[in-house]
């Protein structure tokens, strides 16, 4: 007998894997996340935001003070992200 292929040839995933990846990806994300490992779902995300946005200010505060010790002006925008590391815009959850 011949095996007819679906359009384009692709297999479709078993559920048990991509849940099984998903698993791998949450468990991934709760170790870099400050506090995530004793997050709940929804919490976990609102943590990861969280993070995210304190990374970028980071970020930019970094490239500020690079700027400012290398003798060229610092950007109005990377003065902004260092007041905003100080506070957080995304409803921050303490770690």
């Amino acid at each position: 007998m011949e095996r007819r292929r679906r359009s384009g040839g692709r297999r479709r995933r078993r559920p048990s894997s991509s849940r099984a990846a998903l698993r791998r990806k949450v468990r991934e994300l709760r170790r870099l996340v400050p506090g995530g490992e004793a997050a709940a779902g929804s919490q976990l995300i609102l943590r990861t935001a969280d993070h995210i946005v304190r990374l970028r200010a980071k970020v930019e505060l970094l490239r500020a003070l690079a700027e400012l010790y290398s003798g060229a002006p610092a950007p109005p925008h990377a003065r902004a992200a260092a007041a905003a590391a100080e506070e957080c815009t995304y409803g921050c959850v303490d770690p």
